[in-house]
């Protein structure tokens, strides 16, 4: 089952909705990571009303969902313009994950596309367990004054709905070999020609036409210059983003650093000191299995801290993209550590980003472990885990830091 949350910020990482049509989160392309998080319990943070639709904390809070999620209402809340998130005129464009470059759009589609008449879309899809993608297209439609124009609602089907209703032209994109059996359904287009076959073998590039759309139009969409190169692995963010920089993965220290707790506490790496082991989770505020996660690993650490283990969060959309702190996610970050009643600490980011160690994470929440010195040790682990996994996951890591 896939989340609500989680199904919006992979939207939100889709150049079909940018994360600026969402009020902005910075300018995160990030999602939240996906397992078996869906079926985290959440009664710690819906005490207080479960009854209705969605129990809002103050603007730009948590919003504590019917069935339990828990995310940030500025996520959520409020409309924006589909026509403001379609692709712009560039001279060309590459798409590492589909293992596609266009070029050379005809100026009879430009022009079009820079007034707004025609609307170049991507779209995709992954499988359910979001470990690979099952298509990723490029689609250019027709659109109506009206439709340009239009507003929807952040949540619910009036995306879906507006997209539906733009008339196709043509489409070009990449599809496993389930999505090939549905190409009709899937582009809006009934003529398909087949382009090629991706560098991994795993999927087949077509040019799709719809055969009522405006013959000139349609001629334009199909002289498209179409390039295959090798196919980026799979980063767990949308097709349609750059792949994203993981060089944090190969630092093996969290360095000299010092930060702020949300609680206004200073930290340094001495918070490691106390335990032979410490488990170090990053989240985001508006990460609903983030937040769902919470209350496990106070659990956990309520358990495991006379065993030598410790738990430390760190709460990555507190420092914006200038370096600078974010007020309104500490903000955010202060309801939920009240909300969730968790008594490890909760740190800002510093300067260094743990030395480097926060930089290029792109599916949340991902974790790692530390030992007393300071030196990140184990493996790493990314989506979320509920208290009898953790225990199991602590243990291991706890005996090889032990041998």
């Amino acid at each position: 089952m896939k989340l609500r949350a989680q199904k919006l910020t992979a939207i939100l990482a889709a150049a079909s909705l940018s994360a600026s049509a969402f009020g902005g989160f910075g300018s995160l392309p990030v999602r939240a990571a996906s397992d078996a998080e869906a079926e985290t319990n959440t009664d710690d943070l819906t005490a207080d009303d479960s009854s209705a639709d969605a129990q809002a904390e103050g603007d730009g809070q948590v919003i504590s969902m019917e069935d339990g999620e828990v995310v940030s209402s500025d996520l959520i809340t409020g409309t924006f313009k589909p026509s403001d998130t379609t692709w712009e005129v560039q001279d060309s464009y590459d798409f590492p994950f589909l293992g596609m470059k266009l070029s050379s759009l005809p100026k009879e589609l430009t022009d079009k596309m820079t007034d707004q008449t025609v609307a170049m879309i991507s779209n995709e899809d992954w499988n359910d367990d979001a470990t690979a993608p099952k298509y990723g297209y490029l689609a250019w439609c027709e659109m109506t004054e009206e439709q340009k124009n239009a507003e929807v609602e952040k949540v619910g089907t009036g995306y879906d709905d507006w997209f539906a209703g733009l008339s196709r032209i043509g489409v070009i994109g990449m599809y496993d070999a389930d999505s090939e059996k549905n190409l009709d359904e899937i582009t809006g287009c009934t003529e398909h020609k087949e382009l090629g076959t991706s560098s991994d073998g795993n999927y087949k590039y077509y040019l799709s036409l719809n055969k009522d759309a405006d013959e000139t139009l349609s001629k334009a969409v199909s002289e498209i210059e179409t390039t295959f190169t090798d196919v980026t692995p799979f980063q767990q963010i949308s097709l349609f983003e750059q792949p994203q920089d993981n060089s944090g993965k190969d630092v093996t220290s969290v360095g000299d650093f010092e930060s702020k707790g949300i609680d206004g506490e200073t930290y340094t790496k001495d918070v490691f000191s106390k335990y032979d082991l410490t488990l170090v989770n990053i989240f985001t505020t508006w990460c609903s299995p983030c937040v769902n996660e919470i209350p496990e690993l106070e659990k956990l650490y309520e358990e495991m801290k006379e065993k030598g283990v410790g738990v430390v969060g760190v709460v990555l959309d507190t420092v914006g993209e200038d370096g600078k702190q974010d007020e309104d996610s500490v903000k955010k970050a202060e309801v939920l550590q009240e909300k969730t009643k968790a008594s490890y600490p909760f740190l800002i980011p510093d300067s260094t980003m743990m030395n480097g160690r926060l930089n290029g994470i792109n599916a949340f929440p991902e974790t790692f472990f530390v030992d007393k010195d300071g030196n990140i040790v184990g493996e790493t682990y990314s989506g979320s885990h509920d208290l009898k996994e953790w225990e199991e996951i602590v243990e291991k890591e706890l005996a090889n830091v032990s041998k």
